[in-house]
């Protein structure tokens, strides 16, 4: 027998307590990512730290553009937003400046046929709506809409900007100091511009307004704003932000024959046609996930990309990824790469293959990278990116709102956290 403060314990009982004691534990990392060779992640801050660099709480990477002169084109939303260019040359950020008095460029990035960038603006859409509390008798979505006209009352509305960087790609911007913008105007007052594409053989800039769903176009040769239509009559809180009015974030251009491609009423897929200047709702539905109690879908698209198969690839708010046809309105379902909602953004590879970001925001996981291969229809699970260059630096990156494929097959990532950065993969 064994006395210990007091307490007569027989032996074979502390025998027993350490036969059953735990193995240490060893460390793991549940974000460890599976990449093949890891020396082709990398990543850029967003100008040069502790000089120009765009500050935290306003680099949230929202819109990527590869532009025609080789250099990638990117902005910021948060507080304030900015605008960079990465340029394979240097292998660096250079900072451009501040847009204006703006909050957000969300995925309002696009470039005409004469290498000059248009941006649109609005507020930040990573800013949580203020919820109505108490006596309300109103059905969810329209006290969510109530709650969402006033977050928005008295706002002017976004401005469409052109950047011209032949002129002012060299000039070097401090933290704060102005870009060198041209103001077109605001296309929708008391709306944010939403997403944009542009027609380079037509002239047009196309694009979506927040939180109206005003489909409308800038005409270059006119200098002149038209709105053509609202894309969705129903005012629909889909989800899975609760608080975002469902409303598309990708427009897709046809270069032969200038229809523009989006989601619209019910989820079905939508083209605009400049020949009878008019919205066509097509039989196709983008494809989205049923929920209990809930009679119908109402998916939007996130994102598109046309890939060497002449397919174009879409990605759905609940997380599918699907291609259509231009021509002929097929549409096929990939399905899901994984069970959580959202496709992020997406990219064709120069192999042919997809890349894209998975999973919601507001999520208890990060987003992660997939691989799908149109060939075999599989997706290969990339992980989440975690970049090890210790001891000069280590990061994780969570979230992932926007992509861009470069020339030279160079797929680039914009991380869109209060402290964001550019991530380069070579694939």
């Amino acid at each position: 027998m064994l006395k210990i403060a007091g307490w007569f314990i027989p032996a074979l009982a502390i025998l027993a307590l350490v036969a059953l004691r735990p193995a240490p534990a060893t460390a793991q990392d549940w974000m460890q990512p599976e990449f093949e060779f890891a020396q082709r992640l990398d990543l850029r801050d967003l100008g040069y730290p502790l000089v120009n660099e765009v500050p935290h709480n306003n680099c949230a990477i929202t819109s990527l553009l590869a532009a025609s002169n080789r250099k990638i084109y990117g902005a910021t939303s948060g507080d304030t937003a900015y605008l960079f260019v990465f340029d394979p040359r240097l292998n660096k950020v250079r900072h451009l400046g501040r847009v204006a008095e703006a909050q957000s460029v969300h995925h309002a990035l696009v470039e005409d046929g004469h290498g000059l960038i248009y941006l649109g603006t609005g507020l930040n859409p990573f800013t949580p709506l203020e919820l109505s509390t108490g006596g309300t008798t109103l059905h969810v979505d329209s006290s969510l809409a109530m709650d969402l006209r006033k977050h928005f009352a008295g706002y002017p509305g976004g401005q469409l900007y052109v950047y011209d960087p032949s002129r002012s790609d060299r000039t070097v911007k401090l933290e704060g100091e102005p870009a060198e913008l041209v103001s077109l105007g605001a296309p929708a007052p008391g709306n944010s511009i939403y997403c944009l594409a542009a027609d380079p053989k037509r002239g047009r800039i196309y694009g979506v307004s927040y939180p109206d769903g005003k489909f409308f176009y800038y005409d270059l040769a006119a200098k002149a704003f038209k709105t053509v239509c609202e894309l969705d009559s129903q005012v629909v809180f889909h989800g899975p932000e609760r608080d975002w009015r469902s409303l598309p974030r990708a427009l897709y251009v046809d270069s032969g024959t200038g229809r523009v491609f989006t989601s619209g009423l019910g989820g079905n897929l939508v083209y605009y046609d400049p020949q009878s200047d008019k919205l066509v709702l097509t039989e196709s539905v983008v494809p989205g996930d049923r929920y209990r109690f809930e009679s119908n879908t109402h998916p939007v698209v996130e994102a598109f990309a046309r890939a060497r198969d002449g397919w174009v690839y879409g990605g759905s708010s609940d997380g599918h990824l699907f291609r259509f046809d231009p021509s002929t309105l097929r549409l096929d379902n990939l399905g899901k790469a994984r069970s959580e909602r959202r496709l992020r953004c997406l990219a064709a590879a120069a192999d042919g293959s997809l890349y894209l970001f998975a999973g919601e925001r507001k999520g208890a996981l990060p987003c992660k990278l997939y691989r799908f291969d149109p060939q075999s229809g599989s997706y290969a699970d990339m992980g989440t990116l975690v970049l090890d260059r210790s001891p000069y630096y280590h990061w994780r990156g969570y979230q992932f709102d926007a992509m861009a494929a470069g020339p030279d097959g160079t797929l680039y990532f914009g991380e869109s956290e209060r402290c964001g950065h550019l991530w380069i993969y070579m694939p």
